[in-house]
């Protein structure tokens, strides 16, 4: 719509919609994208219902915690065991998914091999990133939203913040990067400098984030484990 606004259409049909796309993407020329393979696509589906199942389970539990009437709590109760169950029984095909696809298996074996990425945020990775990798370490933290966007004008030097990009692995990225800040030495002394810069706590973590996604790129990359001592 912002295209065809710029091209002077403020109208909306389907006819005018199926136009402008098809200057845009002339204007564009962007690059045929490869479809994932069906385990990747299995394995995105499973992950998502695994995610809203566990947003369901703090939701039920939250209600439970204030709710007054003794029936009400069972029910909430009995709710959050039957999604508990079902996020077992996910858990148990997603592994099933990974094991069949011996790259899916490579992938998951380098990504846990860094310190700070478990298992869970390792799958979130593989399902809401599928191009890590095969990409640059500048265009995934974009993907992931987690480069800083310039904010600039003239002699005007604004501050700059991340915004956009995926959700669904940022957040993975959030829990790591706190596991991480603790027990992964180099990203430890690297929050520690940045710490005495007088950087923000919020800063220093996303810039850990960054710091994981870009390591865990270049790895998948190279198809190489993580070591203490990098070659």
């Amino acid at each position: 719509r912002m295209f065809a606004r710029a091209c002077g259409y403020l109208a909306k049909t389907d006819r005018l919609d199926a136009r402008f796309l098809a200057l845009l993407a002339e204007s564009l020329r962007p690059p045929a994208d490869t479809p994932p393979s069906p385990h990747v696509e299995a394995l995105q589906e499973l992950v998502n219902a695994r995610s809203a199942a566990k947003c369901d389970i703090t939701a039920l539990q939250n209600r439970s915690k204030t709710a007054t009437t003794a029936l009400l709590r069972g029910e909430l109760n009995r709710l959050v065991r039957r999604l508990e169950q079902h996020v077992e029984r996910l858990d148990k095909e997603i592994e099933r998914c990974v094991g069949e696809d011996p790259q899916l298996c490579r992938k998951a074996e380098i990504l846990t091999s860094i310190p700070g990425i478990g298992r869970v945020t390792a799958l979130a990775l593989m399902a809401g990133m599928d191009e890590l990798g095969s990409c640059s370490g500048k265009q995934a933290a974009m993907l992931a939203g987690l480069a800083p966007i310039a904010n600039d004008s003239g002699a005007r030097t604004g501050r700059r913040s991340i915004r956009a990009g995926r959700p669904a692995p940022r957040r993975a990225l959030y829990m790591a990067a706190l596991s991480a800040r603790r027990y992964n030495p180099a990203l430890a002394r690297f929050a520690d400098t940045l710490k005495a810069a007088g950087k923000p706590a919020k800063v220093i973590l996303v810039a850990i984030m960054r710091k994981l996604l870009v390591l865990a790129n270049c790895l998948l990359a190279h198809d190489r484990i993580w070591t203490p001592n990098p070659p």
